[in-house]
């Protein structure tokens, strides 16, 4: 890491302090999922670049609420949510427990438009409420036990306004509860080289074990192992309720696709709005 990006990185540090955020502190699954985020950070938006339809995300959340809304980001990475939503005219909070990829988004938010927060999801408290509190790309799952995830989901409540609405994006796991072998995908890194990921299930946990090895030119192949759990979506349902917040939606992408389940190609989007 340059000299640069780890200045970068501490100014991202210091944000989350004025946030009111603490160092990440949580279990297990934090601590895999910092260490996997901070091994892929440099090479993240190579690997996963931006599409179109990131900016799908911001259009959704404007059926929900107004331009200028407050969004609280759990999973923001890079800010390849965060800054679609930005330039909508949202005024975003992204929480992430790597500095690795809050130095990447340091560096493609000049302006600062996006209030970084370095922190444990599970532990947050910032003291205040926000219209969305937003969970994409499956950031719910990086819990890695359910005490660890009803933990999450009521920090998820507590910073939802009294009208606002929690926004949680999660994969249908139909086709990898049934996988009895490992799944191995290869993703080119540009002009670099490439990544292997290799995809495991423990379906008695509804765990899955994540490992990439990176190879680019010129550098010895390096690794990253992380742990998910995956949900259903009426497990999804259950951890709600019992953080008081109740379903008002469930769709199969950002453009309010009908929801049928049974496929785990499809994206899971669920709106939920805090029981009164």
């Amino acid at each position: 890491m340059t000299t640069t990006t780890t200045a970068r990185a501490d100014e991202s540090a210091e944000s989350a302090e004025s946030a009111g955020a603490a160092e990440p502190t949580g279990g297990l699954g934090t601590a895999l999922t910092t260490a996997y985020s901070d091994a892929l950070a440099e090479v993240y938006d190579e690997i996963y670049p931006s599409t179109p339809d990131l900016e799908d995300v911001a259009d959704f959340l404007l059926t929900l609420t107004e331009p200028g809304a407050s969004v609280l980001e759990l999973g923001v990475g890079t800010g390849r949510v965060a800054l679609p939503l930005a330039d909508k005219g949202f005024r975003v909070h992204g929480v992430d427990s790597s500095a690795g990829m809050l130095a990447r988004l340091a560096e493609k938010d000049p302006e600062g438009r996006i209030t970084p927060v370095h922190a444990d999801f599970a532990s947050l408290d910032l003291g205040r409420v926000f219209d969305v509190v937003l969970a994409p790309f499956n950031s719910l799952c990086c819990a890695v036990a359910p005490d660890e995830q009803i933990a999450l989901m009521h920090a998820v409540a507590r910073h939802t306004a009294p009208d606002g609405h929690v926004v949680v994006e999660t994969f249908d796991p139909s086709d990898y509860h049934v996988q009895k072998k490992n799944e191995i995908s290869t993703y080119p890194v540009a002009g670099r080289g490439a990544m292997i990921e290799s995809i495991g299930v423990l379906p008695a946990s509804q765990n899955m074990m994540v490992h990439n090895t990176l190879f680019l030119d010129g550098e010895p192949p390096t690794s990253a192992t992380t742990v998910m759990r995956y949900l259903w979506p009426s497990e999804l349902d259950l951890l709600a309720g019992i953080a008081r917040l109740e379903l008002s939606a469930r769709y199969s992408g950002w453009r309010e696709q009908p929801f049928d389940g049974g496929d785990s190609r499809k994206m899971c989007v669920s709106v939920y709005r805090p029981l009164s």
